[in-house]
Order: structure tokens, then C-alpha cells, then sequence
């Protein structure tokens, strides 16, 4: 049997020690964070760790400092990744409704706002408190909205009215058809009202038979009971 006569009784690819953060920049693929010294220097610091982990300094670790240097981008960048959407899980409702915008490979924004003009609404206790103050004007049961009464005289022969013109009218002129003044003169203008209740006064006469006719209705029952019972 022949003796083995090897060229070398090392290994031609040793990793070093140490990195070096000059070196980093030409060697990771993406160069995301090449404008980063902390970056540079993190990545040059992990050639050591790498190093000390894998025990280089008993047996020979057949890697390049440039190995580990990609290895600490796609680290970073994968850290970045889940930072990422752990802060967009956050601010989802503060994003919502912007428009869309278009990005590179590193993630750097090539089109779209700048601004947030066209952010979703976020729900606060301000707007919960004015839907409480509507329904609650509503339900006739408090609420901060000011309510105001009008009235008029009804005319002869005449069963329709426009409210919503009558209170125009008597808001333009200060005064209703009685020339008392009105509360809300110069309010309305061009707005809607809108009418939650409305009283209505029988005339005296109509009255009287009501109660004629209740009377009567009374004194009949009472007559029947009476006989019959």
C-alpha cells in the first residue's frame, strides 16, 4: 500500500475569528441595510459568535466570513418581517381606506399617499357620545339637542298644512300668524325640521258633545243595569 501524499493537511477555506465590517457591504446579496454602520459592525460581530459557537478554534469550520454575512441579512431581514406585522396587526384601523401604494423588492415605497387624509375613521367616545345624544333626543329622554314649539291657528274649511313652510315663515319673520315671537327666528332658513310630537285642541263645541254623548252612553248603561239587574 502506497503512502497518501496530500498538497496541504489543511483546509483552503477556513472561517477567521473575526469579520470585518468593511467587507460586509460587497458581500450580502440584498445590501437592504448597507447604509447602516450598526448593521455593518452587527454583521462583523457574528463571524465571531459563529465562530465561538461551531468551535473554531478545535476544529476547522469550512465557511467564509461572506457565508455568515448573508446569513445575518437574511436574519435581519426576517426580523424585520415579523416586527412588521406585529406593528401592522397594531395600526390596522388607522390604515384602513388609504390608498393602496406599490413597493420595491426592499420594501421602500415607489408610489402612493404621503398623507393620511383618507384614513378609515377610528370609532372614539366622542362619536359614541353624539349617537347616545341623537337616540336619547329621539327617545325623548334627554340629549344635548335644543327643541323648540311652534304653533298656529288652524284656518276654516282646511285639514292639510305644510308645517315645514309655516315654521319657515314664522322663523323668517320672528313672529307666528299671532305676532307673538318665536324662540327660533332666523334658524331655520333652508333646513328641514323635524316634528316629534303635535298637539291638537278640539274646538269647544266638539267637546261639549263628547261629553254629551259620554253622558248619554253613561246614563244608558246605568238604565240597562238597573232593569236587568
Amino acid at each position: 500500500m502506497s503512502a497518501l501524499s496530500p498538497k496541504s493537511q489543511t483546509s483552503t477555506i477556513i472561517l477567521t475569528s473575526t469579520g470585518a465590517a468593511g467587507d460586509v457591504a460587497a458581500a450580502v446579496p440584498y445590501g437592504v441595510y448597507t447604509g447602516s454602520t450598526d448593521f455593518l459592525s452587527g454583521a462583523a460581530l457574528q463571524v465571531n459568535y459563529v465562530f465561538k459557537k461551531l468551535g473554531g478554534d478545535v476544529v476547522d469550520i469550512e465557511l467564509t466570513p461572506s457565508n455568515v454575512y448573508a446569513a445575518y441579512e437574511e436574519a435581519v431581514l426576517e426580523y424585520s418581517y415579523i416586527v412588521n406585522l406585529h406593528q401592522s396587526e397594531n395600526v390596522i384601523s388607522s390604515v384602513l381606506g388609504m390608498t393602496t401604494g406599490t413597493f420595491d423588492h426592499k420594501g421602500e415605497r415607489k408610489t402612493g399617499p404621503h398623507s393620511a387624509s383618507l384614513n378609515y375613521p377610528r370609532f372614539q367616545v366622542a362619536q359614541a357620545r353624539k349617537i347616545g345624544d341623537a337616540m336619547a333626543t329621539n327617545g325623548g329622554a334627554g340629549g344635548t339637542t335644543r327643541i323648540y314649539s311652534a304653533s298656529f291657528s288652524p284656518s276654516n274649511d282646511t285639514q292639510d298644512y305644510d308645517l315645514q313652510a309655516i315654521v319657515e315663515n314664522a322663523s323668517s319673520d320672528g313672529t307666528d300668524d299671532g305676532g307673538t315671537a318665536v324662540p327660533f327666528s332666523g334658524k331655520i332658513g333652508n333646513k328641514r325640521i323635524f316634528i316629534t310630537k303635535v298637539f291638537y285642541r278640539s274646538p269647544r263645541h266638539v267637546a261639549l258633545l263628547w261629553i254629551l254623548w259620554w253622558r248619554w252612553c253613561s246614563w244608558k248603561l246605568f238604565h240597562i243595569w238597573t232593569v236587568f239587574g
